[in-house]
């Protein structure tokens, strides 16, 4: 089956230009497809029934108990017919907080990977695009995610660049009037997370303009609050912020739903303290299951399907559980015609062997077979996606020549540039096992030829797109120690690193840091991790931060760059994850950008060494 272009009305969102769908009016004499002998999961009763429905022009019409009667069906000419056989029928699922550069790939890989286990419509916040193409690249990734077998809805970012300028060197913008712009497509829905959420509380001028701007044009206003309390999330609610994604708490929880937010539960926040505070709520009609970043190798196997099952296991009622990830989002973003299995609704249905026994069987988009036995069984046409050589007018930098690159590695890095030993007092970033918190110390620190003589801390910088390209002149780049990793040899680069996609190195070796990036500036931007054994390397050609080969292809060499930086010693639960948010600059407490060592919670930057 061809890939087709179904209906996309952004549909009730409060205040969307687009306004509600058409009505729908059902055939007196047609149906496409009767599916009989069905176990239906319905989600606003939380129950299942035997039962049988009807499809025409990929909509629901008749979804009725027991088998179709002779009378039920006089009339009708009916060109399909199906018998399940007592197979689980369940609404398609929603993920209404995701980005899909964290799979690395372009949306139509994303689709093909994703549609198999049962997600069928996505909101996606293209702020990694945004962030390195500013207004153009969210244009882009929303024209390259038309025509797809998965129905994509659209965020615009809107804290590009994440921080200030004297925070990191950002490489776009997003302004207000571009919020207005990209609204006017129906399909674009929402203002991505508002991530300074400091700056808005302190009434940083341009984010009040972006969420007016929003509000003003109909959109919905995502949130991101990893650590307000008491007043001050009061003062971010009241700018008409509707939800928050970040790591929750019980106690976390339980504020935010008081103060109206919908609380979006991801994988992180899938604890058993936290599941039994959702389970205790009278009322778990704002309570949601989003994904938010699924790296390629976790995308191989599952999307959204993962957390119902991990949910259920921890003792959320399964049936719940689906709810959260089908009818509750829809009910968020206003799509009255998703999330159920219901007259006039969408079409959007999986069919698994059993309640929640995923992958599904089968997954049907307007009532179309998209999947079957975990596999996409449509084409999704190849998108027009600008390379990371390219140069717009929002600031897209390419990473430069390999020459340029291993210049400014050799040369620059290290605090003993130029001395064989040397001992300072600096202060040092340390990380957990489990998730990118960070904590910082003072220490003295030895240096041989500007790497620590401590086995246990690694060097890292991050230098501007800008630096490398070629003819930019001399660059030395701020160099942060990190420790925590237990990473012991060898060198990492990548262009992709959250938000602003500069280039960040890390390793314990200079030679092998300059020979990643060499690499990747060869490929026009990827991950790459050096030690006496070789290279392994993962090419995102596409803005430095994508690929257009499978899911499949891309995972594995994911999945061979944490072996590698794995066998070099590093332990943590997520490797490549940490590495790319090492430099972001608005996650707690310490990162590293270009400027030096972020104190996150006080939005200033420190010196990596002590001088007095």
């Amino acid at each position: 089956m061809s890939p087709t272009v179904f209906g996309r009305s952004a549909g009730a969102v409060p205040g969307a230009a687009a306004g509600p769908e058409a009505p729908f009016a059902p055939s007196l004499a047609e149906r496409d497809l009767l599916v009989t002998s069905a176990t239906l999961v319905d989600v606003v009763t939380q129950s299942t029934y035997r039962g049988w429905f009807t499809v025409w022009r990929g909509r629901f019409v008749e979804v009725e108990a027991g088998e179709p009667s002779e009378a039920d069906l006089a009339g009708l000419s009916i060109a399909e017919r199906r018998d399940l056989g007592g197979a689980h029928v369940q609404p398609g699922m929603l993920d209404v907080h995701m980005h899909i550069e964290s799979s690395l790939v372009t949306p139509r890989r994303f689709a093909e990977a994703a549609l198999p286990h049962g997600t069928t419509t996505i909101l996606q916040d293209p702020h990694e695009v945004a962030n390195v193409l500013g207004a153009p690249g969210i244009a882009a990734m929303h024209a390259a995610s038309r025509g797809l077998p998965q129905r994509v809805y659209t965020a615009v970012s809107s804290c590009v660049p994440a921080t200030s300028a004297d925070i990191e060197t950002p490489n776009a913008s997003i302004a207000p009037s571009d919020v207005v712009e990209l609204a006017r497509d129906p399909e674009v829905i929402a203002l991505g997370e508002v991530m300074d959420y400091q700056g808005l509380v302190a009434g940083d001028g341009h984010l009040r303009a972006m969420v007016a701007a929003a509000h003003g044009v109909g959109l919905s206003v995502e949130g991101h609050v990893p650590s307000l309390a008491g007043a001050a999330l009061s003062r971010y609610v009241a700018h008409g912020v509707r939800s928050d994604h970040t790591l929750a708490t019980p106690a976390k929880l339980l504020e935010e739903l008081r103060k109206g937010l919908w609380v979006m539960i991801q994988e992180k926040s899938l604890t058993p303290d936290v599941v039994r505070e959702i389970i205790a709520l009278p009322d778990r009609s704002r309570v949601l299951l989003i994904t938010d970043d699924v790296m390629p190798n976790r995308l191989l196997g599952g999307h959204l399907s993962r957390l119902v099952s991990l949910a259920a296991e921890l003792g959320w009622p399964v049936m719940d559980a689906i709810a959260s990830a089908t009818l509750r989002p829809a009910t968020y973003l206003g799509l009255g015609g998703l999330g159920v299995v219901a007259p006039g609704a969408h079409a959007d249905y999986l069919v698994t062997a059993g309640l929640a026994a995923y992958p599904p069987l089968e997954t049907h988009v307007e009532g179309r077979l998209v999947a079957r036995g975990g596999a996409t069984v449509v084409t999704c046409s190849p998108p027009e996606l600008p390379g990371a050589g390219s140069t717009t007018a929002s600031g897209l930098l390419g990473v430069g020549q390999a020459y340029v690159a291993a210049n400014v590695a050799r040369d620059a890095l290290g605090f003993g540039r130029g001395a064989t030993r040397r001992q300072v007092r600096a202060r040092v970033i340390t990380v957990n096992k489990v998730n990118s918190f960070t904590t910082l110390r003072e220490a003295a620190v030895g240096l041989v030829g500007g790497v620590p003589t401590d086995p246990d801390i690694a060097l890292a910088c991050v230098v501007p797109r800008a630096a490398l390209l070629p003819g930019a002149g001399a660059y030395a780049p701020v160099v942060c120690l990190v420790a925590g990793t237990g990473l012991r040899s060898g060198g990492y680069a990548s262009t992709f690193a959250h938000d602003s996609h500069n280039v960040f190195l890390f390793g314990r070796s200079l030679d092998a840091m300059a020979t990643s990036l060499a690499r990747v500036a060869a490929e026009g931007g990827g991950m790459a991790f050096t030690t006496d054994s070789g290279t392994t390397l993962l090419p995102l050609p596409i803005a430095g931060l994508l690929s257009d080969d499978p899911v499949s292809v891309v995972g594995a060499g994911f999945a061979a760059l944490e072996r590698a930086l794995g066998e070099a010693g590093m332990d943590v639960k997520a490797p490549v994850l940490l590495l790319t948010l090492l430099p972001l600059s608005v996650s707690p407490d310490f990162k590293v950008t270009d400027k030096g060592i972020v104190d996150v919670q006080a939005r200033r930057i420190l010196a990596p060494e002590v001088t007095a």
